[in-house]
């Protein structure tokens, strides 16, 4: 699926072109290992092992290992932590450790599924850091989105993102997106964009981080 190319920002120089990682909710909030479904999705895409970011929200490797949470309790999961982001102090307890991970590469994509979108909207990022960043927002459920280049995948079977703004629709439920085939496609052509993309390598400045 052709997705249209967009201006390259500046490069800050050298370290990885390009990595691409996962943005969601936590199910278990005790763990951000990604399960074999995200982990499938990330081996399909046309990048080397060393772009694959292979931990989710919140990055700590310190957190538990992967393991299955029934639906309910994972929604339930998902309802605190929506309500959690919208308090003032969330975002200072997490930006930065999503800045260390998102300073490894000139720029990044991220998989940001259901309410990924506003994690990141609601992290308050800097500009030069937003510059930097292409999302890629299935099922996204977000009322605070983050200023940068955005490509929404919704669909119709999707009950729950279905009313939001999308500029792809594929076929899936709203747990489901990983599976699609146009979603892949979507994405592995974004991965050869942004690598097409990537500059010559010159001087590097680190992104900006709040006071």
């Amino acid at each position: 699926m052709p997705v249209p190319e967009q201006p390259v920002p500046e490069q800050h120089g050298p370290g990885p072109a390009l990595q691409v990682l996962h943005l969601t909710g936590q199910s278990d909030p005790r763990s951000c290992a990604l399960s074999p479904v995200q982990h499938a999705f990330l081996d399909a895409l046309p990048l080397p092992e060393s772009a694959k970011v292979r931990l989710n929200f919140p990055y700590d490797e310190q957190l538990a290992p992967y393991r299955p949470v029934p639906l309910w309790r994972g929604s339930l999961h998902h309802a605190v932590l929506a309500w959690r982001i919208r308090r003032p102090g969330w975002a200072p307890r997490h930006r930065d450790r999503v800045l260390e991970v998102l300073r490894r590469a000139d720029r990044t994509l991220v998989l940001a599924g259901s309410i990924g979108l506003d994690l990141l909207g609601r992290l308050d990022l800097s500009r030069d850091v937003l510059d930097r960043l292409v999302v890629v927002a299935y099922g996204a459920v977000a009322t605070a989105p983050p200023a940068c280049r955005t490509i929404r995948v919704g669909s119709r079977s999707d009950l729950l993102a279905r009313w939001w703004r999308s500029d792809v629709w594929v076929e899936a439920g709203h747990l489901d997106y990983l599976a699609s085939p146009d979603l892949a496609a979507l994405c592995a052509d974004l991965v050869r964009e942004l690598q097409r993309q990537a500059p010559a390598p010159g001087p590097r400045q680190a992104p900006e981080a709040h006071a």
